[in-house]
């Protein structure tokens, strides 16, 4: 049951803001109301105090223009079942009823996925539930951005270097390799450095074997990106080539209707003459070379221009691989099919806060389409690795911290990750005399680096420590599944008892008060696209259960049904939000 249904049993004022509170289960402010009422506050929160009337409130009482309610959790339960039914509903809000195109991971396909790029994968995955949870129609897609130096550099490896094409390796782990060697090459030869160039004309040329050759690279890389993804529950609908965008004319069509609409024009000054510009905010931005050639940020606006139906044109797709649950994953191809799909309200793209610069100017250019706050951009800070994980990861450093750089091969795969955490897992578990086997290991692996990264605003740089990722009693994945674990093993040793007529002491009260608006936290963090909210919960009430496991005895005692009641609520509340953030918890840790 939702909060916001209990609260209709109250019998409140339709203009009470119901808010926790310090002093009481539940308060809310008469101050503004009373105002708009030509009121005294203090005298009005009185007066309403003394109307309050349900069975499901024990008192109400009145201070400073404020009412502070203690709720009959008695009542609530036996009746209302507050705490026997824990279930996600979905929720009303801003989002509901409007169809929303989701953008996020858009990795170069020319390595593996580092702990950095996991970060944009798996808030773009929470939002894809929450949106969802939010009843919108939600289309995720990935834009592959398959015809950059950094691509380009793979293909002069396997072309001009005769590295290797075959490999035992994962290949996106291969290439990583490769890529790194390319631009170490490159230090040693400057003159490699026309190969690149070279190799990135004839794409942009369309040189019939080079793109055979991208290709069957970039389809490797791509499908064993996707192993990795769809193995960690992310999920898309689309992938949408950036090549595409070039070769179907869409860039060029998009820079026309800007022209055509007096938004971009081709500059007279000295620094951009011939090149085409937008002037944004008084500042001339550039979306192509004199050349002709686009840049980067043009390539975004006319991908962003295609959701937002601003261009006639159409991309087909055709099925390239699938999610987990089986559905299609399609892929931009000029041999596929259009889709029918609707308009789009609102899009999001996701980037890291390196990008905010050209993400504002794409936002100002399409919402003079498609009106404000259509197009959305969510930034977030990088990943970085602390001394002490690059000095487990076999990697020296003097610095506290470590960013990320594929070009000097200083990453950390999240593949590589996830096994070295695996082990370290397995390695604890039998220090402790437990034994854990793979399956479940590699599950704690991935809840390990998906909370760890989730549990950070997304306006805060993360730094990945392994100790503290993995501590037992911190605020990390392991201390949730422990929590959970235990709650788990009590239920499992009590017996089976009846749930009638059941009542709470002090105790009980106090921690029924720690989860009991877990679905608010929920909704809170749903309208506000921050994952966040849900860790530091999760965290919270993990700490209030082992608080209260401490203190109370629980099974063989007289209030045995009660507090395996509470119990049972906190195990399937904890798992209920761990799966909403896409973790996958364990019986045993």
């Amino acid at each position: 049951m939702k909060f916001q249904e209990i609260r209709e049993k109250l019998n409140l004022p339709e203009w009470a803001e119901i808010t926790s509170s310090q002093f009481s289960d539940i308060s809310f402010s008469c101050i503004r109301y009373a105002k708009s009422k030509d009121k005294d506050p203090a005298s009005f929160a009185d007066e309403t105090a003394k109307k309050i009337k349900s069975k499901y409130i024990k008192k109400a009482v009145a201070l400073n223009g404020y009412i502070n309610i203690d709720l009959n959790f008695d009542e609530l339960e036996n009746n209302e079942k507050i705490l026997s039914k824990i279930e996600i509903q979905s929720v009303k809000n801003s989002f509901s009823g409007k169809t929303v195109r989701l953008e996020h991971t858009s990795v170069n396909p020319n390595k593996a996925l580092h702990i950095g790029h996991m970060r944009n994968s798996y808030i773009g995955e929470f939002m894809r539930q929450a949106l969802l949870y939010s009843s919108a129609d939600v289309i995720t897609s990935n834009f592959i951005e398959d015809t950059g130096a950094q691509v380009a550099d793979i293909i002069v490896g396997f072309k001009y270097l005769n590295k290797k094409m075959e490999t035992t390796e994962k290949f996106d782990l291969y290439c990583s390799k490769i890529y790194k060697e390319v631009n170490e090459d490159y230090e040693k030869e400057k003159s490699l450095l026309e190969k690149r160039k070279e190799v990135l004309l004839k794409i942009e040329e369309g040189d019939k074997d080079t793109l055979e050759f991208l290709d069957s690279i970039v389809n490797k890389v791509l499908l064993a990106q996707l192993s990795t993804l769809i193995g960690e529950k992310i999920k898309y609908n689309l992938l949408d080539l950036e090549r595409y965008i070039l070769e179907e004319g869409i860039v060029k069509a998009a820079l026309n209707k800007l022209m055509a609409e007096g938004i971009a024009m081709v500059s007279e000054s000295e620094k951009n003459k011939g090149c085409i510009v937008s002037n944004l905010d008084g500042v001339e931005v550039t979306l192509t070379r004199s050349d002709g050639t686009s840049l980067y940020i043009a390539k975004d606006i006319a991908y962003a221009m295609i959701k937002h139906s601003i261009l006639d044109e159409k991309i087909k797709y055709k099925k390239f691989s699938s999610n987990a649950d089986g559905t299609d994953i399609l892929l931009s191809s000029n041999d596929g099919e259009e889709i029918g799909s609707k308009k789009i309200d609102i899009s999001f793209t996701l980037t890291d806060s390196a990008q905010n610069a050209e993400q504002h100017a794409v936002k100002s250019i399409i919402e003079r389409f498609s009106g404000k706050d259509s197009y959305n951009h969510y930034s977030y800070e990088p990943v970085a690795i602390s001394k002490d994980t690059a000095s487990y990861l076999g990697i020296e450093t003097d610095e506290k911290f470590m960013r990320m750089s594929g070009r000097k091969g200083i990453t950390v795969e999240f593949d590589n990750l996830a096994e070295k955490i695996k082990l370290k897992v397995i390695e604890q578990a039998e220090k402790n005399g437990r034994e854990m086997d793979k399956i479940s290991a590699r599950k704690i692996a991935s809840n390990v680096i998906r909370y760890y990264i989730l549990r950070s605003s997304p306006s805060k740089m993360v730094i990945f420590d392994i100790n503290d990722a993995t501590s037992l009693k911190g605020d990390s994945a392991v201390y949730i599944n422990y929590s959970y674990s235990r709650a788990l093993s009590i239920l499992h040793k009590a017996s089976k008892s009846s749930l009638k007529g059941i009542s709470f002491d002090e105790n009980e009260t106090k921690f029924i008060k720690d989860i009991i608006f877990w679905d608010e936290v929920l909704d809170n963090a749903v309208l506000n696209l921050k994952p966040n909210l849900l860790c530091e919960y999760l965290h919270k009430i993990s700490d209030a259960f082992n608080v209260f496991y401490e203190k109370n005895r629980i099974i063989d005692n007289p209030r045995e049904n009660s507090r395996l009641l509470i119990v049972n609520a906190f195990k399937n509340i904890v798992d209920a939000l761990s799966k909403f953030l896409g973790m996958e918890l364990v019986e045993k840790i």
